[in-house]
């Protein structure tokens, strides 16, 4: 099991045993060799894994655990106060440390978190649509059940970028998030492509299921955006398959394609399509 599935406390209890360990070390060893460098281990653990007042907490335990070795051993110094100094500095150098790697996984995990999601609208990002959408469709061949994707697309986004300003297009944008997001199951994947357009992967969803999903869906839209004041539809192709042996770039082509007929045949409106295990349309419907 990986370090990250650990809870805080149960890093926090492995950075203390470490310490512990490695302070014994530090008696046995004598004063004459330090062990100081070995301190980090556990606060740099805790630092990373169980966050900043983890490392804190070890690294003053580390200069406890330094001071009383160094005691037990039978150190003796020209003055008193220079072992008190010693573990102060080494306090120090155990914080900052700790203090930088704390600062390191934040950015790190600041950079995934971007990496993985639309800042404009809070979805997921194409890239992690792509990876869920794969793994979906693998899940739904082997266990022989349905996966439905629904590509939606604002229609004439640019006459509002161009008419009311880019602020009022990412009010739109935002406001299409907020729908999608609202709606989906934990299971569900909400994803913005890019510019305009957005998808839905619902695994486990046969065409019935998808109809009801996404006639709510146009409901919730409707009224978002009509609360801005902008008369903005959508064009919404759903596309359902059973069992799918396909990849990820093949559905979404379906999809767009589907997407796209609607918008020929006047817009704002939705088209339904079922396929078996091959590109073969068994039913269609707008």
């Amino acid at each position: 099991m990986g370090l990250s599935r650990l809870t805080a406390v149960q890093i926090l209890v492995l950075a203390v045993c470490a310490v512990a360990i490695i302070g014994i070390g530090d008696y046995l060893s004598g004063y004459e060799l330090s062990m100081s460098l070995f301190y980090l281990v556990p606060v740099a653990l805790a630092a990373w894994y169980a966050g900043r007042w983890a490392g804190v907490s070890v690294a003053v335990l580390s200069c406890a655990s330094w001071y009383i070795a160094d005691s037990a051993a039978g150190n003796q110094y020209s003055h008193p106060a220079i072992p008190v100094w010693n573990s102060l500095v080494r306090l120090g150098f155990f914080l900052v440390s700790g203090a930088l790697l704390t600062a390191l996984r934040n950015t790190l995990h600041n950079e995934r978190h971007l990496a993985r999601t639309d800042a404009l609208t809070g979805l997921c990002s194409r890239r992690v649509f792509e990876d869920n959408l794969e793994h979906d469709l693998a899940l739904a061949q082997r266990s022989k059940s349905a996966v439905t994707l629904a590509y939606v697309d604002l229609d004439d986004f640019k006459a509002v970028n161009d008419t009311y300003g880019h602020s009022e297009g990412d009010r739109v944008l935002q406001a299409t998030g907020r729908v999608l997001s609202k709606l989906i199951r934990r299971v569900d994947t909400a994803a913005r492509l890019g510019g305009d357009e957005f998808a839905l992967v619902l695994p486990d969803t046969d065409m019935q299921g998808a109809q009801q999903i996404i006639s709510i869906l146009t409901q919730e839209l409707q009224q978002a955006l009509s609360v801005i004041r902008l008369e903005v539809t959508c064009s919404i192709g759903v596309v359902t398959f059973l069992a799918p042996s396909l990849s990820a770039a093949s559905a979404v082509a379906a999809a767009d394609e589907l997407m796209y007929e609607v918008k020929g045949q006047g817009k704002g409106a939705v088209a339904y399509r079922l396929f078996e295990e091959a590109l073969q349309p068994v039913v269609a419907a707008v």
